[in-house]
């Protein structure tokens, strides 16, 4: 009798996030603000450049720093004015683009938005994204784990010299700080894995011949404290690869933050994102005496089977049951042979830390799709109109993005069931209630 009293509370429950489910995956796109919960208009930000012309800006370097440029922050109602911008380009391949992302920095600390006190701004295209809302979906997921340092952003409309530039999302930067990653001990640092792009001359190898690069550093103007800093890092780093590499995951767990490198693996997993695990894989250390932590997550346009990624033979790579990042792995390669990304196979490979990755995934992520799902429907309705104005704006069929977002929905519901196999658990335990 008691089983049956469980069933009837069970089953309407099933049939509640299966209706949830048929109803996200199967509605009108067009119609998405209708029973989406924000539905305001975006920010929108107006630059007027002081010396040069955007043209000018887009010929040169992305490191070239325009000063003394304004900037209007227009939203709900009110208008912010600000002074003494600087104004750069960012970004490796999307440099390259039309539609270009910029970095801006004001003179002092200001809050944009509620993102907290800071100087740097990031203003991602998005231009392989044509959904939008990759970038915020990972947001959404980071904090729906509680990823520590995570980044925010928000979705804005550009103008620059009065010329509309389309929709951007306006995002923090990886960078310390007290509303960012607070490190307060002089050799704290923030180092990034850039092997992706190794090329760069300011590349520190490691033992295993990975491209690490100095993000920021708490005294990074002074060189001998920095010199240290960097020394410090990377002798645990290269401990940390020899001890993953054996499996010896005593070591590993002294060398470094296990939950932490757990939910980055998690999220970089889900999300399949290609440049995971060898670019934009971001590390930090408060000094000598902490730990190396995994994080902040960042740059996931290419990501959640986005096809508009393109530098892959693989006919599976886009598939939401795809099992790892690079498939050089599971198609039966040497781990010697994988190029990029070694650290993170060694660690997967071993027990204690794949059964922390499940541990994150039931703990924060198992069974909550439908809100997840949710969560970036929300999204896609904040941006549906910009989007038109931004496909108009950059001469693209207005009807891609309903199309994307479709797709991504399907994509992410997909994945979620097969990370339910593969992370939660197995079957219903009707004794304890529990999945």
């Amino acid at each position: 009798m008691k089983k049956r009293k469980w069933l009837f509370l069970v089953i309407p429950l099933v049939l509640i996030f299966l209706v949830a489910e048929w109803f996200l995956l199967g509605l009108d796109l067009k119609k998405i603000d209708e029973i989406a919960s924000e539905t305001s208009k975006l920010p929108v930000l107006k630059i007027s450049l002081n010396g040069t012309t955007l043209d000018e800006i887009r010929s040169n370097s992305k490191d070239v720093k325009y000063e003394d440029n304004s900037l209007e922050l227009s939203f709900n109602g009110e208008v912010f004015d600000f002074s003494d911008v600087q104004i750069k380009g960012r970004g490796n391949s999307t440099w390259s683009g039309e539609k270009r992302p910029f970095q801006i920095k004001f003179s002092s600390k200001v809050d944009l938005l509620g993102f907290g006190l800071r100087k740097k701004y990031i203003l991602l295209a998005n231009a392989v994204d044509d959904s939008f809302v990759r970038n915020a979906a990972m947001f959404k997921m980071a904090e729906m784990i509680d990823e520590k340092y995570r980044c925010v952003g928000e979705s804005v409309e550009l103008y620059i010299d009065d010329d509309y530039q389309g929709l951007y999302y306006m995002t923090t930067k990886v960078e310390i700080g007290k509303a960012a990653v607070d490190l307060r001990d002089k050799y704290g640092i923030i180092m990034e894995n850039d092997t992706l792009h190794r090329e760069t001359e300011d590349c520190i190898y490691t033992d295993f011949k990975e491209c690490l690069l100095v993000k920021e550093a708490v005294f990074e103007d002074d060189e001998v404290i920095l010199a240290d800093a960097v020394e410090d890092f990377m002798k645990d780093y290269n401990r940390l690869e020899v001890a993953a590499k054996k499996g010896d995951f005593k070591k590993v767990n002294e060398l470094i933050d296990v939950r932490s490198f757990a939910e980055y693996f998690i999220v970089s997993e889900f999300a399949v994102n290609p440049d995971a695990y060898n670019s934009s894989f971001n590390f930090y250390k408060d000094g000598k005496d902490d730990k190396i932590h995994a994080g902040p997550l960042w740059d996931y346009d290419y990501a959640f089977g986005n096809r508009n990624w393109s530098w892959t033979s693989n006919e599976n790579f886009y598939s939401p049951t795809e099992t790892m990042i690079r498939r050089e792995v599971t198609l039966g390669k040497s781990r010697e042979k994988v190029e990029t990304g070694k650290l993170i196979y060694y660690l997967i490979e071993i027990p204690e830390f794949k059964a922390e990755v499940e541990r994150v995934f039931r703990d924060k992520l198992s069974g909550r799709k439908t809100e997840f799902l949710m969560k970036v429907l929300n999204e896609a309705a904040k941006v549906r109109v910009a989007a038109e104005k931004d496909a108009e704006r950059w001469e693209k069929d207005k009807e891609t993005f309903y199309k994307e977002v479709k797709y991504l929905l399907n994509w992410i519901n997909e994945r979620y069931d097969y990370f339910e196999k593969e992370y939660g658990k197995k079957e219903w335990d009707f004794k304890s209630g529990v999945i």
